[in-house]
């Protein structure tokens, strides 16, 4: 039986009774208690911490009458309440009980163990200090996973940190409301970075205050400034911190009542306590308590969220970092940190890098109404082709070409159609692309808008109409690709990955000496975009130049790179040529575990078709 279930048959049934309901502070006892009273005529009074030495205080709020102020004992004050409730309301709610002075907790004790021989019920409602020998408990449990997040499933949050308030609530519902109500718009929309500890409204960070410093003296309460900013309970790591304070494990001890230690963690005993501890001292202590667990933790990714946490002015060794980080995290977490290194920035032209770093992931993420804007005269697809961010150029051409469709501008579609083509032959969607070309020049109608494409899918296909240059490369026939690669790396805008096609041409030519510049440059480039299909391909052409076990090794790295996504074809021809140096070393069983890969991915590009054409031809009635 629940918690409610048991309180609405005391309140329903004649024969009366009486319960104890014990949680945690905030965890949703008044409100069950407010539901008992629903459309029913009770008798409440609540336990109030500041009349907790006067006598019959709660008494006296419940009834007033003269009868129990003549009362000389809780017994006889007891009888005299029953007596009452026989001739008025039959239900009484009793809140905060534990905060009851004694004559009235030991009145209402006395009333209740005969409730259900009067027929009237009797419903407390306390934390664990309540003492009611006699009278039935029942425990609030904390609230699961789904029934946490349905508390909050009227608040607009991100699923990120609709997850960590879940997390960080414990169950409580008060912490749960106020997590999720005091973070501003942007935090709760995950649209920067959040803040170290979830914030709760001041009057409530007020009343856990209160309950900290009648716990804990306050000499000790500077541990628990630490252990609430190491939000990983590195029971360790606060100790090693704690030392520079001046804090030992007498402290620790000291504040055993708010705090469960479990082996070498430690943490609060309620979030709203943890709350309490970090907010209500002074910024300067909490930036200090950050400063000293960033030396004193071992993780580097929660060394940067200390260091992060302590940092109030640009700087660019934490902003790097955050890029390094912000790299290997989904695109909206990464255009929120991305932001963040850009704010810690010292120099402008990096502010600005990263700035547009995080629109461009923000377009990964398909938040057009954000990334456009910053888009806006910086970034072209032409540019994020240029800078290897195929994904983030795929899907700014692909919502330009979607926003002129929805406008029927059919005739202005050529030229963004030629820039959709281009970023998904990067991508490795070669019939697609061939379909925006094909679509481009029927509404151009007298000059293919997008010279060269055709030809260059064609040779990225094999097929004998292919561009000069790609199709000899692709046959083998390096010797006449040479001169026809070396051209095209000359011309201005050309794509980086041109580099590399010239590197493979000239080294399989016999004539490495061409191949210098573009293998110089190449690795460098992509070190700079920091694209991983880059970085692999940049590994793949250094392989080509080297020899024996380094060679092998370098394609090995290559091949695991190109699992992080990007460039399929380019992971493609990295698999086949991994699996040629494997089957000439005699290891033929890594080859076939390689060299499908490859093979499976080239077909999967040449196979994928969506019929760009169709669409426009309906909306521009072709």
């Amino acid at each position: 039986m629940t918690v409610k279930t048991e309180i609405s048959a005391l309140v329903e049934q004649a024969a009366g009774g009486t319960l104890l309901i014990r949680g945690t502070a905030g965890s949703g006892k008044s409100t069950l208690l407010e539901e008992a009273a629903h459309g029913r005529r009770t008798l409440r009074t609540t336990g109030i911490e500041t009349e907790y030495g006067l006598q019959a205080a709660a008494l006296d709020r419940l009834l007033r009458p003269a009868s129990l102020r003549n009362a000389t004992d809780p017994f006889q004050a007891g009888e005299a309440l029953i007596a009452l409730l026989r001739e008025g309301p039959r239900v009484v709610l009793v809140d905060d009980a534990h905060w009851l002075d004694r004559f009235s907790a030991a009145a209402l004790v006395y009333a209740a163990r005969r409730a259900h021989a009067e027929g009237v019920a009797i419903i407390f409602a306390a934390d664990d200090d309540f003492d009611a020998p006699g009278v039935p408990e029942l425990a609030l449990p904390a609230l699961d996973t789904a029934e946490a997040a349905e508390l909050i499933a009227d608040v607009e949050l991100n699923p990120q940190v609709r997850e960590r308030i879940v997390r960080e609530a414990e169950g409580n519902p008060l912490a749960l409301r106020e997590f999720a109500t005091a973070l501003t718009t942007e935090q709760r929309l995950g649209r920067v970075i959040p803040p170290p500890l979830l914030a709760v409204r001041p009057r409530v960070l007020g009343r856990f205050g209160h309950r900290l410093a009648t716990a804990v003296s306050e000499g000790s309460r500077p541990l628990l400034s630490l252990i609430a900013a190491e939000r990983d309970g590195d029971l360790a790591a606060i100790m090693t911190a704690a030392a520079a304070l001046g804090q030992t494990e007498n402290d620790l001890a000291e504040a055993e009542g708010v705090l469960r230690v479990t082996g070498m963690r430690v943490e609060f005993r309620h979030p709203l306590d943890r709350a309490a501890a970090y907010y209500l001292v002074p910024l300067a202590d909490r930036l200090r308590a950050h400063r000293l667990l960033s030396d004193a933790v071992h993780d580097p990714v929660r060394r940067l969220a200390h260091r992060l946490a302590a940092t109030m002015t640009p700087d660019e060794k934490i902003a790097a970092e955050l890029e390094d980080l912000a790299r290997r995290a989904d695109p909206l977490l990464a255009a929120c940190i991305y932001d963040h290194a850009a704010l810690l920035s010292a120099q402008p032209e990096q502010r600005t890098r990263r700035s547009g770093a995080a629109a461009r992931r923000l377009l990964r993420a398909h938040d057009y109404e954000r990334a456009l804007p910053r888009l806006a005269g910086q970034e072209s697809v032409q540019a994020l082709l240029l800078a290897g961010d195929d994904d983030a150029a795929l899907a700014l051409a692909t919502r330009q070409v979607a926003r002129l469709r929805e406008q029927g501008r059919c005739d202005a579609l050529p030229e963004p159609l030629g820039r959709l083509a281009r970023a998904l032959i990067a991508a490795g969607r070669f019939s697609e692309a061939r379909a925006a070309v094909e679509e481009a020049t029927q509404i151009a109608a007298d000059a293919a808008p997008t010279p060269g494409l055709l030809a260059e899918i064609a040779a990225l296909e094999g097929s004998s109409d292919g561009l000069p240059g790609l199709l000899e490369l692709g046959l083998g026939r390096f010797h006449e690709a040479l001169p026809h690669l070396e051209a095209r790396w000359r011309q201005p805008d050309t794509p980086m990955i041109a580099a590399a096609d010239l590197v493979e041409a000239a080294i399989m030519a016999g004539r490495p000496e061409r191949a210098a510049e573009p293998l110089a440059r190449f690795p460098e480039w992509a070190e700079r975009t920091g694209q991983d299909w880059a970085m692999a391909v940049a590994l793949r052409i250094q392989a080509l130049a080297g020899q024996g076990e380094q060679a092998d090794d370098l394609l090995a790295r290559a091949v695991h790179l190109h699992e992080r996504g990007g460039r399929p074809f380019e992971r493609a021809r990295t698999a086949l040529l991994y699996g040629q140096r494997l089957r000439r070393a005699h290891r033929t069983s890594q080859s076939r575990a390689s060299a499908p890969s490859g093979r499976g991915t080239v077909r999967a590009s040449r196979r994928r078709s969506v019929g760009h054409a169709g669409p426009c031809r309906t909306a521009c009635g072709r």
